[in-house]
């Protein structure tokens, strides 16, 4: 029967741990922080970019404006010192021009150049007001990219006024351009700073995934060590020893109050099991001098129908001790107990008594040791209750069958003892109740306590083993205990 700690630990299974959460929020964190970093650099470089781009392109257009003339003709005349001339004599050069009128026909160009560098754009996307400019440009508008004597190039489009006259004076650069080739540096810039950025972010997650995991180490040992209190180590409290000494500050007062309850709930249970062990001891004398008076005062036939009721008072007493017991029962790690002989002893205590009732005890798997890790007299309990369970459960001439498995070779899995009956069964709606306290399948019956279960329960429980309920090849019901391997209990 799964309890509540095995509860517990399917519903932590399925969530994620504090750590986890922790490690994937701050992960997630930095990972928008590092898309923030980009967009921003990438924004940076291109306004950047944009900004130089802007400054080149003017500076062009004010070198060609400045040996601009209107001639005699009324034509535009381009007359540059021999430095500036050999700029633009190279049809693949690297500059190029073009001067149209305001209409958009071509006046002038450098060499090469026959028409505009690109298309007017629309009206309504253009700055016609020099003043917009500090330099006395009236910029277009958007930069294009256009062609040059059959070479692309990047540039935009000024109106301007030579000599009065307003006309739109076009510029562009060539790839080879000393300003485009910073460009490309600030794209491979970018590039590799992108890869630096995200490798440098990949070590900060790593290295606070791990600060974050260390941190919380304690905590985790902590919670193991939570989860290995149960009624046999109540004593055990989690501000000492090793788990406890090197929790964070913040934890520490966290740690005491849960001590502190462990201590109020530890000494409410110590006083529970001294007042039924005590109650139960004490119960046993009264009963069997009343039952004695009784038998003595009552006329024989009286006496024989009440004799059964002071059976049951003497067996609840007894399980009522019993269970007291058990619920502080430990399993040292050096203990060992032999399942072999415990179900010989076992097997023969209570032959007569399947004898009288007219049933049959078979044993199968004893004839070598089989060794576990756990207490021959708290086993040998255990064995006794199911089979005596079973004894009042099958029919007459019915067999209760004891079987042993030892632990496969290898010693990988631990070894079984299973009690197989061939009586009614148990209903799969019940076998999840029937190793409750006080819990009976049919009240009317008054031979139990429903507590002979709940001791196998915790005795199984004590040595590490689990117990299931199944059907039994003969059709009755089967109780199965699987060891742990010996030495891993």
């Amino acid at each position: 029967m799964a309890g509540p700690e095995a509860y517990d630990r399917r519903r932590h299974d399925r969530g994620w741990s504090l750590s986890r959460r922790v490690a994937v929020r701050a992960a997630l964190a930095a990972l928008v922080v590092l898309a923030a970093m980009l967009a921003a650099l990438v924004l940076e470089l291109e306004d950047v970019r944009g900004d130089l781009d802007d400054q080149s392109l003017q500076t062009q257009a004010r070198q060609v404006l400045r040996y601009m003339t209107i001639g005699a003709g009324g034509d535009p005349v381009f007359d540059p010192p021999a430095a500036i001339a050999a700029l633009y004599a190279d049809p693949a050069g690297n500059e190029a021009f073009a001067l149209l009128d305001e209409t958009g026909a071509f006046l002038l160009g450098s060499s090469g150049v026959r028409g505009p560098l690109s298309e007017l754009l629309p009206a309504e996307d253009s700055r016609t007001s020099a003043d917009a400019d500090p330099h006395g440009l009236g910029d277009l508008g958007r930069p294009f990219r256009g062609e040059a004597a059959g070479r692309p190039v990047t540039g935009t489009g000024f109106r301007v006024q030579v000599d009065g006259r307003p006309l739109i004076l076009q510029v562009g650069q060539g790839n080879d351009h000393p300003d485009v080739l910073a460009d490309s540096l600030i794209e491979e810039f970018l590039e590799n700073a992108a890869w630096w950025v995200i490798g440098s972010f990949t070590v900060l997650i790593g290295v606070t995934l791990w600060t974050i995991r260390s941190a919380l180490a304690p905590l985790r040992r902590l919670s193991a060590s939570a989860a290995r209190i149960g009624p046999a180590t109540s004593g055990v409290r989690l501000g000492g020893g090793a788990e406890g000494g090197d929790l964070p500050r913040e934890v520490a007062p966290l740690v005491a109050a849960i001590d502190g309850a462990l201590d109020r709930l530890d000494g409410a249970l110590e006083t529970q099991r001294v007042f039924v062990a005590d109650a139960a001891h004490e119960l046993r004398t009264p009963i069997a001098a009343l039952r004695a008076r009784i038998e003595a005062t009552l006329p024989r036939d009286q006496a024989a129908r009440i004799t059964p009721d002071f059976d049951r008072l003497s067996r609840l007493a007894d399980q009522l001790l019993r269970l007291a017991e058990v619920d502080t029962l430990a399993v040292a790690p050096g203990d060992r107990a032999d399942l072999a002989a415990v179900a010989r002893d076992v097997l023969a205590e209570l032959a007569p008594l399947a004898v009288q009732r007219g049933r049959s005890l078979a044993l199968d798997g004893a004839e070598r040791p089989v060794p576990v890790q756990g207490r021959a007299e708290p086993l040998a309990r255990l064995l006794r209750n199911l089979v005596e369970n079973a004894l009042a459960c099958i029919p007459e001439d019915g067999t209760v069958t004891v079987r042993l498995v030892p632990a496969p070779a290898g010693d990988a899995e631990g070894p079984e003892l299973l009690v197989d009956d061939n009586g009614p069964g148990i209903p799969p709606d019940r076998r999840a109740r029937i190793f409750e306290r006080f819990w009976r399948a049919d009240r009317r019956r008054g031979d139990g306590a429903g507590l002979g279960l709940a001791i196998v329960q915790r005795i199984a429980d004590a040595h590490g083993a689990g117990i299931t309920v199944e059907d039994a090849p003969e059709g009755g019901a089967r109780f199965r205990l699987r060891f742990p391997p010996p030495g891993r209990g």
